[in-house]
């Protein structure tokens, strides 16, 4: 299985990179087609490791998995897989090497894919034995989320390992009682906070349970406190360092993410019913799903140890989705192998025959979906494809109305932006051009299209057609980070 993951992944490691041409990098921008890669290369390059400084200045997830991208484009610099300086590839969009700087950060997303894969089958042989081990380890292998995250440079894969861990040290020190287990245990928990703050609405219902299993003992939980603080400060040093700057930074970033237009706001509820949908069609699948859901059923039920812990951590991690604000696959990832877990406890209940059956029927949806996200990850981007088109389309000077710059990098001296065609009425003043692309969520106001449709020829079109399209039940709703693989874009010029 593990060979399986990794073959899959190395294969989609360099997908959704602009080209290298004069062009992209006249406009400045440096960010893969997935969004925010760019949020940790380009702090990353602010630091000089050769002079002792590893600060960041990037606090808004937490800090560890930072320094392990910047430990990997250090070491890649140095054993000479990178011809030039990462710093310099990076900023230059120097052909080969431009590439190779992602390629390099995303490998750690690749081992932590890896290490929560193995983790999965370890945290399930623990209490449930080989059977159930292998189910809930091909259950994540499979998914197709699970390698969506594997080969961004985001930090949800190591949360997501650091968890597993978690859970699995959460209940040997619940077994043992020792103070040295809930020392380790903290000490991992604590990292998975410094991977991504959110992990605290995780580890804290773990340890309550794991605490609240044994006897009362002041040793216990100043041990756990005591490697939480170590843990966590390994991973955040900036926390001793810059106290102040981390608090300012991860405030501001709250605001800011509060500050969302009327149009953009959902319920807590409708966000946590829209994140159960993403689950069932992008996570495990829909046959997986309805598995988890008896397992979590059967779990509730048997109130061991090892089921209280690890609904514990399910329970947190659904609840950490609704400060998140937008419902987004790669912050449902956490969930995963939990959920695989589930489903795996309720596939050791069946009789051997209809459990190779019932797991197959699991595998299927998944599978498929994981064998169409490959396909597009290994075909040029449909933003490539809709960059020269558009240059040579579209007079420089020429504004293009537009939702963002990057997709595809345009420079904006060049090709000035023009309207957003979701807030702004295109049919007061009708801009030459229009680039649509299907990545929000709401629909493009009915004027946008009426006045496309009736005014506006199509110029030029970009995606990828999918060949197991039921693997997900359906185009319609994907998630915001889904199509960054995928998107589609359709270039309008106005007829005279």
């Amino acid at each position: 299985m593990l060979a399986a993951a990794s073959a899959a992944r190395i294969a989609v490691i360099g997908w959704g990179l602009p080209p290298a041409i004069p062009q992209v990098a006249a406009s400045g921008i440096r960010c893969s087609y997935a969004f925010d890669e760019d949020d940790i290369l380009t702090p990353l390059s602010f630091t000089r490791p050769r002079k002792l400084d590893f600060d960041p200045r990037q606090y808004q997830w937490g800090t560890l998995h930072l320094y392990l991208v910047l430990a990997s484009l250090e070491l890649a610099e140095r054993v000479g897989y990178l011809h030039r300086p990462w710093r310099a590839s990076y900023y230059e969009l120097l052909p080969g090497d431009f590439g190779r700087v992602y390629m390099t950060g995303r490998l750690v997303s690749v081992i932590a894919a890896l290490a929560s894969i193995a983790a999965t089958f370890f945290l399930t042989l623990q209490f449930a034995g080989k059977p159930a081990a292998f189910w809930a380890a091909l259950l994540v292998v499979a998914s197709p989320a699970h390698l969506l995250g594997s080969a961004q440079i985001r930090v949800d894969l190591t949360l997501t390992a650091l968890l597993i861990l978690t859970a699995w040290l959460g209940n040997r020190a619940a077994r043992t009682g020792t103070a040295a287990a809930f020392f380790a245990s903290g000490l991992v928990a604590g990292a998975a906070v410094a991977a991504k703050y959110t992990a605290i609405f995780m580890v804290i219902p773990c340890f309550l349970v794991a605490l609240g299993s044994c006897r009362f003992a002041p040793r216990r939980t100043s041990a756990l406190l005591l490697g939480a603080t170590g843990g966590f400060l390994l991973g955040e040093p900036s926390m001793v360092m810059k106290p102040s700057a981390v608090t300012e930074q991860v405030l501001a970033v709250l605001q800011k993410s509060r500050a969302i237009p009327e149009a953009f706001r959902i319920t807590a509820g409708e966000l946590l019913r829209i994140d159960a949908l993403h689950s069932v069609r992008f996570l495990v699948g829909a046959p997986a799903a309805g598995l988890a859901l008896i397992g979590i059923v059967v779990m509730l039920r048997c109130r061991k140890l090892e089921d209280r812990i690890l609904l514990s951590i399910l329970g947190g991690g659904i609840v950490s989705l609704v400060p998140l604000l937008w419902p987004m696959l790669r912050y449902e990832l956490p969930l995963l192998p939990f959920l695989a877990i589930a489903a795996a406890v309720t596939l050791d209940r069946i009789p051997r025959f209809w459990r190779l059956a019932a797991g197959t029927v699991a595998l299927i949806l998944p599978l498929a979906a994981t064998t169409d996200q490959i396909r597009f990850m290994r075909a040029p981007h449909p933003a490539n494809l809709i960059l020269p088109v558009i240059l040579n389309q579209v007079s420089p000077g020429t504004a293009v109305a537009r939702l963002v710059p990057e997709l595809p990098p345009l420079d904006r001296k060049t090709y000035p932006m023009g309207a957003n065609p979701i807030l702004d009425n295109l049919s007061a003043n009708p801009p030459a051009w229009v680039l649509l692309i299907d990545l929000p969520i709401q629909p493009y106001p009915l004027t946008t299209t009426r006045l496309l449709r009736d005014r506006y020829d199509v110029v030029g079109h970009a995606q990828g057609r999918p060949l197991f399209p039921w693997a997900t039940l359906g185009v319609a709703g994907e998630p915001y980070d889904w199509k960054y693989t995928n998107p589609a874009l359709t270039l309008y010029y106005r007829r005279s």
